[in-house]
């Protein structure tokens, strides 16, 4: 239940590109007695509801969390804790940020009580030396914050209290639990500080229908839009308990000034998005005429509902606690369509039509299903319809259609996508899957022949696939120190992270999305295309034989990449390499006629360019799409060969891409035939 209590100040902030909202301020009470169900709590493995002497309690058993998502500021946090084995923590303002946490956290075991700080990945400790509380006994603990104090009670005893000059701002409240501990939660009640509910005019925010640079939601406020039709150029962000409503109407996201391809609309805490009977569709940049890939992206204990909406959205995803329903709608794109729930999330289909159903497994969970394809699902419940364990989340379809996957090879979102964390059970069999993507975790490991739309077998593990037919991608997605080579394989994905590494030989990859990536990318006789996104802070190295090709939608930013050219010509020929002029490196072949340089990329200098240059008078233009190893004495024939090469089409048959150079040649030869036969004719008359 809640209540409203005070309200206190508006605060209004607004900026040239970037639209903020926040509301009046007021307080309002959060309880759970935990006899109704889990509404606003997202329970890692470890926490349930258990009954104890007829009463419904929250227990925590290993070190895992309970997060309420409450959606604003929290001042207040009581609650009855029965204590009985190790220690707990109760947080408060806590909020998900990269890298980790803001949250100040209470330690309470039986010898001591201490308050602590969190920012991020840094822990701080604010007071230690508080009194414990004791084993298998029910205790009531109040935590306040009032100033810059945080005071702590256990049975109206003032425990522990520490002072904090930066007080953290806002944020929800969790408990956690350890290893080798037990802990039970009663009677929960927080007060929390949000700002009133306010309307966000659509009039003042979209004049003439358009909206140009982020905008950020906050609070209570809610926005409309209805009647019309709108467009907005960069994202939408939808904070605590905020709203927005899109009703009778267009709606159009469209990139805005970074290179990035997903735009959207991202939900989290609380807040709420509804559509109804409205198009909502991407747009294109007028600048760079690149598209748009639309997603709505739902976390913390976020609410989506769709009614009667024909739709172009690429992805469409539930994380944590975010729930959504789809009715008598559509989610399928040119591209994309997909729908997906994780880690606690719930998704429900209803009388609509999909592009694709994402499958994501995580580590521990079991899974076996057979059949899986596309088409139409009168009443397919994920929990009921498979054999599954260590599945948090739940997708129902019903009177739905899972629409044919008729769009080619490719990163494109049909039927069935299927991501599996290499620690879980997974057995599938007799399927049509669009993709099968594995998460490696400090593994070394080999895989080979990859191919797609032919019935195939994979083992690795606990992971078994039986007469299985890919139709988009294989995966391979590396986190930590792992070291995989791929050999032999078409239509190849990953998703690369930390220090890893992975060698690509004979293989297509057409897409790559390194991710804090410091690691190195081999490559042997490999083709790159399709797409790419290169952001968030990477710093790796690229090597090896490797030709890039047309990618549509590349996206780079926070990134550097360290590229190592290969250079094959005359041995004891000089090479230098210049741009705009100045010298940037200058060598010699060797006796093997090979030669190297490498050239650091940034997020200014990507596009440039680069020349090389030999002491025979040939010429190479270098950019990071280069094809190595840079050929300096390849004839205008070879160059005229590549380039027809680069511009053909990814899904282009392998046959007659092998049969183009030496169709190219013997018309060369023929045409030149023909040309002196006609100059001889020419000279004896």
């Amino acid at each position: 239940m809640k209540a409203r209590i005070i309200i206190g100040l508006i605060v209004t902030t607004l900026s040239l590109f970037h639209f903020s909202f926040v509301g009046a301020a007021e307080t309002v009470v959060f309880s759970d007695d935990f006899e109704s169900g889990l509404e606003n709590w997202n329970l890692e493995k470890g926490w349930s509801i258990i009954s104890e002497d007829g009463n419904h309690v929250l227990q925590g058993t290993q070190h895992s969390f309970a997060t309420a998502f409450l959606g604003g500021t929290v001042n207040k946090l009581e609650l009855k804790l029965k204590l009985t084995k190790g220690s707990i923590h109760l947080n408060i303002r806590s909020q998900s940020v990269p890298g980790g946490l803001n949250r100040y956290f209470i330690g309470l075991n039986p010898g001591d009580s201490r308050i602590s700080k969190q920012l991020g990945n840094d822990f701080f400790t604010l007071q230690t030396g508080g009194k414990g509380i004791s084993l298998s006994e029910w205790h009531k603990i109040k935590i306040e914050i009032i100033g810059k104090n945080i005071n702590v009670y256990s049975d109206n005893n003032l425990i522990v209290w520490a002072e904090d000059k930066d007080l953290l701002q806002e944020g929800d409240i969790s408990l956690e639990t350890f290893e080798n501990s037990k802990a039970l939660i009663d009677d929960v009640r927080a007060e929390i500080l949000v700002p009133e509910t306010r309307e966000i005019k659509s009039v003042d925010l979209f004049p003439q229908g358009e909206h140009r640079g982020d905008i950020t939601i906050m609070g209570k406020d809610f926005l409309v839009l209805e009647n019309g039709e709108f467009e907005q150029f960069g994202n939408i962000y939808l904070k605590n308990g905020s709203k927005l409503i899109i009703r009778d109407s267009t709606f159009k996201i469209t990139r805005y000034q970074k290179l990035l391809n997903h735009w959207g609309i991202y939900l989290d805490d609380a807040a709420s998005l509804e559509i109804e009977n409205s198009k909502l569709i991407s747009g294109e940049d007028p600048l760079s005429s690149e598209g748009t890939l639309f997603v709505i992206n739902a976390r913390g204990g976020a609410r989506v509902t769709m009614k009667n909406s024909p739709t172009k959205i690429h992805l469409f995803m539930m994380y944590e606690n975010a729930k959504a329903v789809v009715e008598n709608s559509e989610i399928v794109g040119i591209l994309g369509g997909i729908v997906a729930a994780h880690e606690k999330a719930d998704l429900k289909v209803v009388n609509s039509k999909i592009g694709a159903v994402n499958l994501d497994i995580p580590d521990g969970a079991t899974f076996e299903a057979e059949g899986l394809s596309t088409g139409y699902f009168k009443d397919w419940n994920l929990k009921r319809d498979t054999k599954n364990s260590g599945i948090g989340y739940n997708i129902i379809l019903q009177n739905t259609e899972l629409v044919p996957d008729k769009i080619g090879p490719g990163p494109f979102e049909r039927g069935w996508p299927v991501f599996i964390h290499s620690g879980a059970k997974v057995k599938i069999k007799d399927s049509e899957l669009r993709k099968v993507v594995i998460n490696l975790f400090d593994e070394k490991a080999e895989f080979s022949n990859f191919y797609l739309k032919k019935p195939s077998n994979f083992d690795y593990r606990d992971i078994h696939l039986e007469n299985v037919k890919v139709m988009g991608q294989w995966g391979i997605f590396l986190h930590g120190s792992s070291d995989v080579t791929v050999r032999d394989s078409d239509a190849f994905w990953t998703f690369i992270y930390d220090d890893s590494k992975l060698s690509l030989i004979n293989t297509h990859m057409d897409e790559f999305d390194p991710r804090n990536f410091r690691g190195e990318m081999a490559f042997e006789n490999t083709i790159w295309d399709t797409a790419a996104e290169i952001i968030e802070n990477n710093n790796f190295v690229i090597r090896g034989g490797l030709e890039i090709r047309p990618i549509g939608g590349f996206s780079w930013q926070d990134s550097k990449v360290t590229r190592i050219y290969d250079v094959i010509g005359k041995s004891g020929t000089e090479l230098t390499l210049t741009k705009e002029n100045k010298i940037i490196w200058s060598g010699v072949f060797d006796n093997k006629g090979k030669a190297s340089f490498s050239l650091k990329f940034d997020d200014a200098t990507f596009n440039d360019v680069w020349i090389l240059k030999d002491n025979s008078g040939h010429t190479q233009e270098i950019t990071f799409f280069a094809k190595t190893p840079v050929d300096i004495e390849q004839s205008f024939i070879s160059k005229f060969i590549s380039k027809i090469k680069y511009q053909m089409p990814s899904d282009f048959p392998p046959l007659i891409v092998k049969l183009i150079p030496p169709l190219i040649i013997v018309s060369f030869f023929i045409a030149l035939f023909l040309y002196l036969r006609k100059r001889r004719r020419q000279k004896m008359n």
